[in-house]
């Protein structure tokens, strides 16, 4: 969002699922493979070796911090080896490969039109072909086998829950009157406990998000519902609007709208015969956290909130926190930094002129026009003026986010009220916005707060090196335990009548 490779004066590297290298490069390479197979001597009939690759040979290609596994499929045709290729977890497509040769126990594929190219060796014994796929910047050792490898095998989450589970579920829906919408869920409830178990609506995080709350393959909000549920909490989660099984467009609800969806589940919940209506709390990631504000502000019927990577400083401050942080990795300086954000200064007077989305955007474009023109040519041969202005469509939820103001909201709730941060987390950062939050609510009064930043997790609140986006999928750690267990204990200890 909001063009940084422009704002930042800087070009920021889109990573591709085929990146460029040089042609020479690539004639190069090829021509070593050639070289490697004519150094082979040993000679066997190609019947003997087409018989035995024949059919698919399945791996995984590590690229751009994503797996992806390979699928290539050999067939023998006329005397020769013909084949495909695919990607299944970035494209349906099969493509067939240009060039197939078996020659002594050599393998060597290419599909031009992705500058790739495979060479291994053929190995009976293991049944197996060991082997070197390059394909653009990407040069790595990849095996072949004949075993089929599923998508979840890509992405160890030990800790994602199997069934049969230790607590009963039930797939559920619930209507939000105020905007005609019924939205779908799973509740989970505790096994051998009475209605008197506490419960809360798990309200998901910025974007398209299901009940999950899955971000980089990690289902956070099922490893939260499973722990939860095995120590007496009960749990609803729900998908946003537009995903999974709920109704209505993904694309225009914002977060007041998702606080209204996340009320109807509160209703919803007070409606069971099996759910305390005193005991209802809700809990918000990212995102859900303000939505949570906004339903917890002048609600008594909210037992509890709690707050995990939540914004607690103005939309527009957290936003600049966020930007200047990337800045900085970036290897840019503060006055760099300022200046391309001075620039930018029309566009954000736009965004938060507090009008109606088309009027928003509408003066929004025109202020994007006006920077280009006044943009550096060597910015301007980035891109064109159309390009430049019609680049970043904020959306709703955006708008609502960059135009919220928490203590607006947080002077109004008088529940207990926990949040939660990793201070590793390059998203919100912990400091200010759990400064933020606390001010917020004790200034009005609400001493029922508990403060906690965990040391070494990032935004997904998983133990991390890098702790940057680009990490969260290599992690096969979903959540760092202590953190369930640390809001559960605060659950289960507050008094009866908080609840």
């Amino acid at each position: 969002m909001l063009l940084m490779s422009l704002m930042l004066l800087c070009v920021k590297k889109i990573k591709r699922l085929t990146p460029k290298v040089s042609q020479k490069t690539f004639r190069m390479q090829r021509l070593l493979l050639v070289w490697m197979m004519i150094l082979a001597t040993a000679q066997v009939s190609f019947a003997q070796q087409a018989e035995k690759m024949t059919g698919r040979w399945y791996g995984v290609v590590n690229a751009n911090n994503e797996h992806l596994r390979v699928v290539i499929n050999l067939t023998p045709r006329t005397g020769k080896l013909t084949g495909t290729i695919a990607f299944p977890d970035k494209s349906p497509e099969i493509k067939n490969l240009d060039s197939v040769s078996l020659n002594a126990g050599i393998l060597f594929l290419r599909l031009h039109t992705a500058d790739l190219v495979y060479i291994g060796k053929v190995n009976p014994d293991a049944d197996n072909i060991s082997g070197k796929l390059i394909w653009g910047n990407i040069n790595q050792d990849v095996t072949l086998t004949h075993k089929e490898i599923k998508q979840a095998a890509l992405y160890p989450r030990p800790q994602e829950p199997k069934p049969p589970y230790a607590y009963n579920t039930e797939e559920v829906s619930f209507r939000n009157d105020a905007d005609s919408v019924r939205l779908a869920g799973t509740f989970v409830r505790p096994s051998g406990f009475t209605a008197n178990y506490p419960v809360m609506v798990m309200i998901p995080g910025e974007g398209p998000q299901n009940r999950d709350n899955e971000v980089s393959y990690h289902k956070m909000f099922l490893v939260m519902a499973d722990y939860f549920a095995k120590n007496g909490i009960a749990t609803l989660r729900f998908d946003k609007r537009g995903v999974g099984g709920s109704g209505g467009n993904a694309d225009s609800v914002d977060i007041h709208g998702t606080a209204r969806d996340a009320a109807a589940a509160v209703r919803y919940l007070k409606s069971r015969r099996d759910v305390d209506p005193h005991s209802i709390g809700v809990l918000g990631y990212g995102a859900g956290a303000a939505s949570a504000q906004i339903l917890a502000a002048d609600n008594p019927t909210i037992a509890f909130v709690i707050s995990m990577a939540g914004i607690g400083v103005n939309g527009m401050e957290w936003w600049e926190q966020q930007q200047l942080t990337a800045a900085r990795a970036m290897g840019m300086s503060d006055d760099e930094y300022a200046t391309a954000n001075a620039r930018m200064k029309p566009y954000w007077d736009a965004l938060l002129a507090e009008k109606p989305l088309a009027a928003t955007r509408a003066d929004a474009k025109l202020a994007l026009e006006h920077i280009y023109d006044s943009l550096p040519a060597e910015l301007k041969d980035a891109t064109d003026k159309e390009q430049f202005s019609g680049a970043d469509i904020v959306s709703p939820e955006m708008l609502s986010i960059l135009r919220y103001k928490p203590v607006s909201y947080l002077r109004r709730i008088q529940c207990p009220f926990m949040a939660v941060n990793g201070a590793m987390d390059e998203v919100v950062l912990a400091e200010p916005n759990l400064k933020g939050l606390e001010r917020g609510l004790i200034e009005n009064g609400n001493m029922m707060v508990t403060i906690r930043k965990f040391a070494g997790l990032n935004h997904l609140f998983q133990s991390c090196k890098t702790c940057d986006a680009e990490e969260y999928a290599t992690l096969e750690q979903t959540i760092d335990p202590l953190v369930p267990e640390f809001i559960a204990h605060w659950i289960l200890q507050l008094p009866p009548v908080g609840r």
